[in-house]
């Protein structure tokens, strides 16, 4: 599902970090991402063209992935300019703001998991931004998750 990416550090621990050359798509449109998506651990996300975004069941990105937790909810999408995620930097992004919580998740910690998972305290809302690269299945956004000095890349896969 994930692919792991690899990180090149200048010292030990979370000092002088050099993040890896991410995949980055400056000529997106809003009807490319337009339609139904599928994530990792069975997570659904839907865009439609007029703004609204729908999510069910998707973790968290950057560290809060490791917690172990999904929600689902309701809320707005858009293309942004510069992501704020720890390592999509500045580059182009899909940016999901979920502002209506309807369901959350707790998954069981699996092999891969640095941490054990806890129990995520309820989420009024949550933002994620997704950055994008053209692969042969066209433009898929992605998000990293997990520790941020060896993190995984997530794709979303277009639903057909």
């Amino acid at each position: 599902m994930g692919t792991a990416v690899a990180l090149v550090v200048a010292t030990s621990g979370c000092g002088a970090l050099f993040y890896p050359m991410l995949p980055t798509v400056h000529d997106a449109s809003t009807s490319e991402l337009t339609g139904d998506w599928k994530g990792p651990d069975g997570a659904q996300v839907s865009l439609d063209q007029g703004g609204r975004a729908e999510v069910r069941e998707l973790g968290g990105e950057d560290s809060d992935f490791d917690d172990g937790w999904g929600l689902s909810g309701t809320g707005t999408w858009q293309l942004i300019e510069g992501g704020n995620g720890e390592t999509i930097g500045g580059a182009p992004a899909v940016q999901i703001v979920i502002t209506k919580v309807t369901g959350q998740i707790q998954r069981a910690p699996r092999p891969i998991d640095e941490w054990t998972t806890t129990p995520q305290a309820p989420l009024s809302e949550y933002t994620w931004e997704f950055g994008m690269e053209r692969t042969g299945k066209g433009l898929q956004p992605y998000y990293l998750a997990g520790d941020p000095d060896a993190p995984n890349l997530y794709h979303l896969e277009r639903v057909p």
